[in-house]
This record gives structure tokens, C-alpha cells and sequence, in this order.
């Protein structure tokens, strides 16, 4: 029993180690350079978002699989998306299962038919 304890908390380690380089996911196809959208960066908070988009069009947070992890303490146990109508998309690594870390942007999708409303 002792063992399976040891085994799980390294294995949680590894999870975090690698957590490092998940958010290096970019944009699939890049926004205009004189569009609002392309001042977006990784790793910029919500507000830093809203103070160069605006408010989104809708919003909404889901919980991602690695909720379902024992021992997991990432900051991508939930993430959250803001939709801009005609822009495109935002994605957030929004916490870990006790409520602390995230609030960083993971993701920036540029589409301009985005309907402005959350799926």
C-alpha cells in the first residue's frame, strides 16, 4: 500500500513538471497585425483581455479531465473562453481543483465568423 502511495504522488509530480509546457499551444492561424486580437499574448489575465478587447460577446467555464486526476495541482484543472463576435476566441487555464492558480491565457483563436456565442 505503501508503494501504490509513493507511486501516485510521483506521478503527480511528473503531471506537474509537465504542465510547463502545455500552454505553449498558439493560436492555429494568427490574427491580422492591426487587428485588437493580435495584442493578445499567452500567459495575459482576463482583465488584461478585456482592457484591450473589451467585454466578450459570451463566456463560459468548463471543468477540463484533469479535474479527475488524484493529485494534480496545475492551474488547467478548469479553463474558460471568451467569445468575441466576428473576432474570435480566448481560452483561459482558469484553476486547479481547490480553487487557486490559473487566470492565464493558453489560447488565441482568430475567426472571423465567430458567432459571439459560447458552445
Amino acid at each position: 500500500m505503501l508503494v501504490c502511495a509513493a507511486l501516485a504522488a510521483l506521478a503527480g509530480c511528473a503531471t506537474q513538471a509537465n504542465q510547463k509546457s502545455a500552454p505553449a499551444a498558439a493560436a492555429a492561424a494568427p490574427a491580422p497585425a492591426g487587428s485588437k486580437l493580435a495584442q493578445v499574448q499567452l500567459g495575459m489575465t482576463k482583465k488584461q483581455v478585456k482592457d484591450i478587447l473589451g467585454p466578450p460577446t459570451d463566456e463560459n467555464s468548463y471543468a477540463t479531465g484533469k479535474v479527475f486526476i488524484p493529485f494534480y495541482f496545475g492551474n488547467d484543472a478548469r479553463r474558460a473562453s471568451f467569445f468575441y463576435k466576428g473576432i474570435g476566441r480566448v481560452v483561459f487555464a482558469d484553476g486547479n481543483p481547490f480553487g487557486g492558480g490559473g487566470n492565464e491565457v493558453i489560447r488565441v483563436e482568430y475567426d472571423p465568423n465567430e458567432s459571439g456565442t459560447a458552445r
